[in-house]
């Protein structure tokens, strides 16, 4: 018979690795999702129940997910997701020749000569979101703003 600890280090020994690429996934930062997982396993030693099984677990390293990101500011959320967008804008073989043609095409169809101005400082110019705001004289979150706006409407263009 299985004592509750030999049980729980069974699941971890199993389901650790699925259980940090679903805290990934959600959180998107690596070293957090690790003590949200971590916390959840700590957390299942002072449960009273004897049936803790994979799905159990995986409910619980979600919720925790979710209870962090709920937790978060607003200013850290958008943080966060700025922090997305410059990994995400940092490939080098994108856009090829044919979509970069496209935009250029689609430029016009942008709601504001500042706005054209910042998609231009960002992807010809490859500058950083920060030197952008300096040059335009606008904050850093009005360029964000511009951007997704922009790629929004950019994005539209190119499914039609």
């Amino acid at each position: 018979m299985t004592t509750k600890n030999d049980e729980i280090e069974r699941l971890f020994r199993n389901c650790y690795v699925s259980s940090l690429h679903l805290a990934v996934r959600l959180i998107h930062d690596a070293e957090t999702a690790r003590d949200i997982v971590h916390d959840v396993f700590a957390s299942l030693l002072s449960v009273d129940r004897s049936d803790i099984s994979e799905a159990y677990l995986s409910r619980a390293v979600r919720n925790s997910c979710l209870n962090y990101l709920r937790d978060l500011s607003a200013r850290d959320r958008l943080h966060n997701l700025y922090m997305l967008e410059e990994d995400e804008c940092d490939s080098d073989d994108w856009p090829d020749e044919e979509t970069f043609r496209l935009i250029a095409a689609s430029m016009d169809l942008l709601p504001s000569d500042q706005c054209r101005r910042v998609v231009e400082m960002r992807y010809r110019l490859g500058m950083k979101y920060r030197e952008i705001a300096e040059a335009a004289g606008i904050s850093e979150v009005a360029v964000y703003r511009h951007l997704r706006h922009a790629l929004d409407i950019l994005r539209q263009t190119l499914r039609e």
